[in-house]
């Protein structure tokens, strides 16, 4: 099996780095990545772990194209559904600017939403917040919702025009739904005068220095990017990756390992590990009262919500509190590797093949 530790990841660093990860650790969670692989989802995948805020090791298996070398940290795939804590960081970066708040109304931003009949007379309008955390009452849309990566937003807006179909009551119970996500980039659009490709790249990934991470996959050189492929009746058949449409919100992301683990080492310097039953995180990013230097009369409300924040950002990254292998449309926990947190892109494929 193709093997290659990227030279990425300094030996020295990773030492100084690593007092909790031991070798069988990492034994461990190489155990895991090549059991994974072995499944024959996807031709490849690169794996890494960040502790101390740095990318302290990683490995690829597999080939990043049929027939071609393994990927390592800086290859790009697209991230699936790792996308969403983008999508939800950008939303509170708007909070925090005081351009919405977290219980506004979803249809304060998208108009198509207020002639949608509600689930029941006397349920409550879409939030913000019920978008954020699943609970907008919208039906499981896998794998539909992956199909609609590329619908372009004049079509998406003809469809939630046309109403939208609920499995409860907002605000009553949790439902993985990659539409509420999808609505959540039109209502960052709204909220911001931007795009919600480029108020992402120019609110989190430029000043991250994120910059082998984006939305299409022409931004990219061919030796860069993974393939993407699903199965055929002949094998492996690659795909053409969709363009950067309505749903990109909830799955359009590139990356690689390296810019992952910038993005990961800020969830973690926020959240450090500790207790399992600490009811609370253990520092805040937010500093109320010196949020927002705009005089909308909305900031006085997000600067009372600003300590809602750090709870919130901890159920959008709870899993970085321990380690997990993520692909497209797959997870794998590895357990008892302590105050690490692990990146990983598997080369995508497509969920419906």
């Amino acid at each position: 099996m193709p093997d290659r530790r990227p030279g990425s990841v300094s030996p020295a660093a990773s030492a100084a780095r690593t007092e909790s990860l031991t070798p069988g650790d990492a034994g461990q969670l190489a155990a895991i990545a090549e059991s994974y692989l072995l499944r024959g989802g996807q031709p490849g995948l690169v794996y890494g772990i960040v502790a101390g805020g740095s990318l302290v090791h990683a490995r690829g298996l597999g080939e990043r194209r049929l027939g071609g070398p393994p990927p390592d940290t800086d290859t790009v795939f697209r991230i699936a559904s790792m996308t969403k804590s983008f999508t939800a960081a950008a939303v509170l970066a708007l909070r925090d600017d005081g351009a919405l708040a977290l219980e506004d109304l979803a249809a304060d931003f998208v108009p198509e939403l207020r002639e949608i009949s509600p689930a029941t007379a006397d349920s409550p309008g879409i939030s913000i917040r019920h978008l954020l955390t699943m609970t907008a009452g919208f039906p499981t849309d896998d794998p539909w919702g992956d199909r609609q990566q590329g619908l372009p937003s004049g079509e998406f807006a003809r469809f939630l025009a046309g109403g939208v179909r609920f499995a409860w009551a907002p605000g009553t119970r949790f439902e993985y739904a990659n539409l509420g996500y999808a609505i959540l980039g039109r209502v960052i659009a709204a909220a911001s005068g931007a795009g919600y490709p480029d108020f992402v790249r120019s609110r989190l990934l430029r000043p991250l220095g994120m910059t082998v991470t984006g939305f299409e996959a022409a931004e990219f050189s061919e030796a860069q990017l993974a393939g993407g492929y699903r199965r055929g009746p002949g094998g492996w058949e690659e795909l053409v990756p969709d363009p950067a449409g309505a749903f990109a919100p909830m799955g359009g992301i590139f990356s690689t390992v390296s810019d992952l683990s910038r993005w990961l080492g800020g969830f973690a310097a926020a959240f450090p590990p500790g207790e399992e039953d600490a009811a609370r995180p253990h520092r805040s990013g937010v500093r109320p009262g010196a949020i927002c230097s705009c005089r909308r009369s909305r900031c006085r409300r997000s600067r009372r919500r600003s300590r809602q924040a750090p709870a919130l950002a901890a159920t959008v990254s709870g899993s970085l509190s321990r380690t997990t292998l993520s692909t497209a449309g797959s997870s794998s926990t590895a357990a008892g590797i302590r105050d690490s947190a692990v990146t990983c892109a598997g080369t995508w494929r497509a969920a419906w093949g």
